[in-house]
């Protein structure tokens, strides 16, 4: 049992000025199939859908710790992630951060090319004396990025630990202003998604097109609980969709480009 010092103890999250920025460009961001940055850009226009449902969420129940998970992997669950947290990241109210808690298989590093100085992974192995994971900014965008190295590890067991409890405790009891977009492994690869989704506030489940079925997503739903649930985005449809409920369905698709990350 966790002694009462160390369960209050918080470490201070990265801000901008405190991140370390590196070069981007509209066309950097294109070729990365990064979207978001972009409200001019049609393929941008499924991504500001998302963004209204979650900040409708935020000023309704003061969801801001969200994650984005799916019931099995490669359906485009990291690609919704970076461009769901770009387009967040336009809103000058809030501090948007993304933050890649797949640890055995984080991608997020890819899509921006950071190679991380310290992720996340490196502050959970105790690296760094306690300090937070260093969070890095794209040049002319606003969004905060905390990246991991993927590798295999040990991730449940570093995901239920105090210094995992530590950095999203911190991040919970930060600026107001900020949001908290969550990378989550797929909900049946392991227990890891069930292990964080304890400490945020909401989550959303990716499904694919032709290739998630409904049982996954109910089952998904059933395992995290249906209270938290932010809605259901389907990847590779007509813009992408969330749901009302935890079926999928196309009432905000129409009339949008299509949403595909089979080269990602």
């Amino acid at each position: 049992m966790s002694d009462a010092p160390s369960s209050l103890s918080v470490t201070p999250i990265p801000t901008r000025d405190a991140a370390i920025e590196i070069p981007w460009d509209s066309a950097m961001a294109k070729s990365r199939g990064i979207f978001g940055f972009d409200s001019m850009d049609a393929r941008s226009r499924s991504f500001n859908m998302i963004r209204a449902r979650l900040l409708e969420l935020q000023a309704k129940r003061g969801w801001r710790m969200i994650g984005v998970v799916s019931a099995t992997p490669s359906v485009g669950k990291s690609f919704i992630s970076a461009n769901v947290s770009a387009a967040l990241s336009r809103d000058p109210r809030f501090e948007t951060y993304v933050v890649d808690l797949d640890l055995r298989r984080g991608s997020l590093s890819g899509f921006f090319g950071i190679v991380p100085e310290r992720g996340v992974t490196d502050y959970l192995e105790g690296q760094g004396n306690g300090e937070a994971p260093s969070a890095y900014r794209l040049e002319g965008e606003r969004l905060l990025i905390m990246p991991t190295t993927a590798g295999r590890i040990h991730s449940a067991e570093m995901l239920a630990s105090e210094r995992a409890q530590t950095l999203l405790r911190s991040m919970r009891v930060s600026s107001e202003k900020n949001l908290f977009i969550f990378d989550l492994p797929p909900v049946f690869a392991n227990d890891d998604a069930a292990t964080v989704m304890a400490r945020l506030d909401a989550y959303i489940v990716v499904a694919e097109e032709g290739k998630t079925k409904q049982r996954e997503i109910n089952d998904a739903v059933s395992l995290l609980g249906e209270g938290r649930l932010a809605g259901v985005i389907l990847n590779k449809y007509r813009g992408g969709v969330v749901s009302e409920g935890y079926g999928v369905d196309d009432y905000y698709a129409a009339g949008y480009g299509q949403v595909d990350s089979s080269s990602k």
